[in-house]
């Protein structure tokens, strides 16, 4: 497998070290979002790092494997002049392939990301409150997303901050990016659920 190259721009044709095999086209580049923090005394953190969005075409055996994933930059790799001639020339082979391969792309679903806040230290009548707490607190807003550091303030003025990262966790509040939408530098989160653990 060819160097790790960063210049990887949608459109481009790669392969993602040994953890997903095969042959994948880039579709989107994200980059320059903070990372998660789970308290507001934390620093606010401009991540490092680069993801990634590509659909694969075929696998390692360079026979039909649709696939939609997402990884950091640093397992990527462009393909060898060898592989790109050796893709298209299947492409211009297999027509039904590539018109199979362009419906996926336009049909598959979305990749969230996903932040979990564990919670714990609660009493019995607290633990089953806690969902209903958590309606309160996000039903009126999540429609038109939120960030994180606005799920902690409404933590912290609800009085569940301090039952954060807690043992045992007892519940755990799920907030989903649906397709890592950001709101300038943060994650927007438009669903939420409450976990049992």
């Amino acid at each position: 497998m060819p160097d790790v190259n960063t210049n990887v721009q949608p459109g481009d044709w790669i392969q993602i070290s040994r953890l997903f095999p095969g042959i994948w086209k880039v579709s989107r580049v994200l980059s320059g979002f903070k990372e998660h923090r789970w308290s507001l005394n934390e620093p606010s953190i401009i991540s490092l790092r680069t993801v990634v969005f590509c659909h694969r075409i075929v696998n390692d055996s360079w026979k039909r494997s649709f696939a939609f994933q997402c990884c950091e930059l640093s397992y990527v790799s462009k393909l060898t002049l060898e592989d790109l001639v050796h893709l298209e020339a299947l492409l211009v082979a297999d027509t039904k392939l590539s018109k199979a391969f362009d419906k996926y792309k336009d049909s598959c679903k979305t990749l969230g990301s996903i932040a979990n806040l564990a919670f714990g230290g609660f009493s019995d009548q607290e633990v089953t409150q806690f969902s209903d707490k958590c309606g309160e607190m996000l039903a009126s807003r999540i429609d038109n997303g939120v960030t994180l550091d606005e799920v902690l303030v409404l933590l912290e003025s609800h009085g569940l901050d301090s039952n954060m990262r807690t043992y045992p966790i007892l519940r755990t509040l799920q907030l989903v990016s649906v397709d890592h939408e950001l709101r300038g530098d943060e994650y927007v989160y438009r669903q939420y659920r409450v976990l049992i653990f």
